[in-house]
């Protein structure tokens, strides 16, 4: 298989307008934690998922298509932070795809270094699978050692001991050190087993390690901390509030986009339950998930006082004639204000 970076590049290289939309940054070795020092009024964060890079020679047009939709995005959007909530690579076998996830993340990171904006990740269910170059330890060591030289990639050198291939904070602090936002990114991870390819889900010692910062960071700011999670997989409370929404139940609040799944079933999320959503609930930090990982999935909803967000999908190649449909494909636009409030927009690449 003939992998495409070097008719990638051509056109990332041809990228010479940076956005330069730099924050101060810093890092914490001894946690992996990253803290955003900002005194913008508005700091904005674009939710990008499921790019979707094949990698191969013939996914080089739709690879190209994926990369501009990116940079059309972020360039009108102007974002201080982007976030990639999983499934950036599509490492299978067939004509169309590439086994390579290395080279394409580390395409990737040279396509957002042209960019000159931060970037944090955190992984999908198909960026390590089974017979790709990289597994999902090979992969996270991978990300670590291009952060190490990249200061626009977020990525912890520290790892907290608990499942998943990256689980890690973002803080965003205003210039008088209290916290803005707090930015938890967590590894939906990938299959219980190979072999039926049901969906993983978030484990209980992620739900501790959550707990215990969003605990921490009450504790030194004196107060609760607005926090937002960002996933892959949906948690199962996504298909809960959707069937709520569909039944004209008052218990969820409706705010945008559509729900238009309808392969594996409206809401794919995992047959096994997660805590993480009743221990947000309890802890009263989190104000909002976003999450992929569903292509014609968008809505945003309001369950038990927490929005529950689909960010709209890039993906040219995966789905079945999706590189013909547009309503579906942009992005998530966040911005946090510096007076606690904040908005979430949808940015559809058709309106751009």
């Amino acid at each position: 298989m003939i992998f495409s970076k070097a008719r990638l590049m051509p056109y990332i290289e041809s990228i010479s307008e940076r956005i330069d939309r730099k924050n101060d940054v810093s890092y914490n070795e001894d946690n992996g934690v990253y803290t955003i020092q900002t005194g913008r009024e508005d700091f904005r964060i674009l939710q990008l998922t499921d790019i979707h890079l094949g990698g191969a020679l013939l996914s080089y047009g739709r690879d190209i298509k994926a990369l501009k939709a990116s940079e059309k995005l972020i360039r009108h959007t102007k974002p201080n932070l982007v976030v990639i909530t999983g499934d950036l690579t599509f490492p299978k076998r067939g004509l169309m795809y590439s086994l390579d996830n290395k080279r394409l993340v580390r395409t990737f990171a040279a396509f957002m270094r042209q960019l000159g904006v931060p970037w944090a990740f955190t992984f999908g269910n198909h960026d390590t699978e089974i017979w790709a170059a990289l597994n999902g330890h090979e992969m996270s060591s991978l990300l670590a050692a291009i952060a190490k030289k990249d200061s626009l990639l977020l990525y912890p050198l520290t790892q907290p001991q608990i499942t998943g291939r990256n689980n890690q904070l973002i803080e965003i602090i205003n210039e008088d050190g209290s916290i803005r936002q707090a930015l938890f990114l967590i590894d939906s991870n990938a299959y219980i087993d190979e072999k039926t390819r049901r969906y993983d889900f978030v484990h209980d010692d992620q739900v501790a390690w959550y707990r215990e910062n969003v605990l921490r960071l009450r504790k030194e700011q004196g107060e609760n901390v607005s926090s937002f999670v960002f996933l892959h997989i949906p948690l199962q409370q996504y298909r809960t509030a959707y069937e709520l929404y569909r039944s004209g139940s008052d218990e969820v609040k409706y705010f945008f986009g559509f729900n238009e799944e309808d392969g594996y079933g409206k809401v794919c999320c995992s047959s096994k339950p997660s805590a993480l959503f009743d221990t947000a609930k309890e802890l009263g930090s989190t104000k909002g998930f976003f999450c992929g990982h569903d292509h014609y999935n968008n809505m945003s909803l309001e369950y038990k006082g927490i929005r529950l967000t689909y960010g709209m999908s890039i993906d040219y190649l995966v789905m079945r004639g999706i590189a013909h449909k547009e309503r579906q494909r942009g992005g998530t636009l966040i911005t946090c204000r510096h007076d606690g409030g904040v908005d979430i927009e949808q940015i559809p690449l058709s309106e751009i």
